[in-house]
């Protein structure tokens, strides 16, 4: 299947690699990144055959070019396409217009054009066709497909516990699309943890650490044992901080107790009923694997241990007549495949493996809706909750267990953080209703994925702690 996936599909390369060699190098991973994106239009099977076959060869190109694994190979190849775009991408003069090329704070990259000095709405449609214009359409759309990978490869890096050199993240800094996404990310280095600056880490505190050659993308667990977290989270309120992808306000997860007392099996999800095609698919995602004996499983590498979720299911069937209740998660040794103890078990791994199923318990959750809300989505409002009335100074606002209560002037309130069903107290429930779309982008969340019911639980809170000021006759009608 891999052969005639390649066959179909042909590649073209010059006989330039002794000439210029780095340019070969980027010319073939362009090549497989553009078969990787065809792929998707094909069936699963193929789909799965091609990204092995992408996989190997990118692990192939990287041994062969000098890396030390694909994912430097991939920062090292998209910097240099990064750069070839920059300089060839200048402005385009038109009569009365100035277009070009304009990546924001996050990295996402734009075309805009100016008129006499003002920003205009869309690009002028007497223009759209210009060969030169159609050029740099190309190029917005190469770096935008950059910034996706580069996010995901980011987040990954971070799963995965990979070290860097100060060296390597100090190139990273220069490029146009990764810099904005790495100045917002918190590092590891020689046991601290802080925002890159000069080759140092800034604490939030503001104070500056000296750096090893030793560097990661921080987990919450790091910021958790260094016992920072807070204050981490306090910055990025305070500094309107929006990160690329869940890090300082990541879920975090630690054995329980009872855990800690069976001491190798976690019943923590037992007794949930999910959507077996939803469960498959949200966890294939995070990459664990479905095997017709074991189930449904997760391998890590590096460390060396199996993940597996044991459920009453057959996961290879529609299930129509019961929906798959969930039973234990456990972990394994690759070496004797023996069980590992939760103490044994790396506490990244335990974190993002109890993330993975409890993301499948609140969205693959049989009748579509978890009735309790993952307690973990629960502290991470309570947190953002917390600094954004810190940063508004409403002290008429109190956090307790899964509500918020407020104290308002025509009336006391509770917000339920999971279910975002507000009550009026000694009297009935309150029906606001939300609109997403208004929310998102209004509301600051300080990750790019927000999530909308988060935004909505925030935003009931704040309207509550100032109803004097609501105007909705609807609402005042309740109250």
């Amino acid at each position: 299947m891999v052969l005639i996936s390649l066959k179909n599909r042909p590649c073209k390369f010059s006989n330039s690699s002794k000439a210029n060699p780095e340019k070969d190098v980027l010319k073939r991973y362009q090549f497989l990144q553009q078969f990787k994106k065809e792929s998707k239009q094909f069936g699963s099977q193929r789909q799965a055959s091609e990204g092995v076959a992408v996989k190997v060869a990118m692990e192939n190109l990287a041994r062969t070019a000098g890396y030390p694994d694909p994912i430097r190979l991939q920062w090292a190849m998209e910097t240099k396409e990064a750069q070839e775009i920059m300089q060839k991408a200048g402005t385009i003069e038109f009569t009365d217009t100035q277009i070009r090329l304009e990546i924001d704070e996050q990295g996402k990259s734009s075309i805009i054009a100016i008129k006499d000095g003002k920003k205009l709405k869309s690009i002028p449609a007497k223009y759209r066709k210009e060969p030169s214009l159609v050029k740099l359409k190309e190029y917005n759309k190469t770096l935008r497909e950059q910034y996706r990978r580069t996010r995901k490869s980011l987040e990954n890096a971070m799963i995965n516990g990979d070290v860097f050199s100060s060296k390597e993240i100090e190139t990273l800094t220069q490029h146009p699309v990764v810099a904005p996404m790495i100045n917002k990310l918190v590092l590891a280095s020689n046991g601290d943890v802080g925002f890159w600056q000069d080759n140092k880490l800034l604490k939030p505190d503001g104070e500056l650490a000296t750096l090893s050659d030793e560097i990661r993308l921080a987990h919450c667990v790091d910021l958790y044992e260094s016992k920072t977290w807070a204050s981490f989270q306090k910055y990025c309120f305070t500094n309107k901080l929006t990160q690329p992808f869940k890090q300082i306000f990541r879920e975090l997860y630690v054995p329980t107790s009872d855990e800690l007392k069976e001491k190798a099996v976690s019943r923590r999800y037992a007794g949930h009923q999910v959507q077996p095609k939803k469960t498959v698919a949200l966890l294939k995602s995070q990459h664990w694997t479905v095997d017709y004996e074991e189930g449904l499983q997760k391998v890590n590498h590096k460390q060396n241990t199996i993940a597996r979720m044991f459920a009453m299911a057959d996961w290879f069937s529609p299930a129509d007549t019961e929906a798959p209740t969930l039973e234990t998660v456990e972990f394994f040794s690759r070496k004797d495949g023996k069980r590992l103890p939760f103490e044994k078990v790396d506490k990244l791994i335990f974190s993002e493996t109890m993330r993975d199923i409890d993301l499948v318990v609140s969205v693959a959750h049989v009748g579509d809706v978890d009735p309790e809300a993952s307690q973990s989505s629960i502290e991470l409002r309570t947190a953002i909750v917390k600094e954004t009335c810190s940063l508004f100074k409403l002290n008429n606002v109190t956090l307790s267990e899964n509500h918020a209560k407020i104290a308002g002037d025509l009336g006391e309130y509770s917000v339920h953080l999971g279910s975002g069903v507000c009550h009026k107290v000694a009297s009935s429930s309150l029906s606001i209703l939300p609109v997403h779309s208004q929310h998102r982008g209004r509301m600051f969340l300080p990750f790019i994925d927000d999530d909308p019911k988060t935004a909505e639980i925030l935003s009931k809170v704040l309207m509550l702690a100032k109803d004097k000021e609501i105007k909705d006759p609807t609402i005042l009608q309740q109250l």
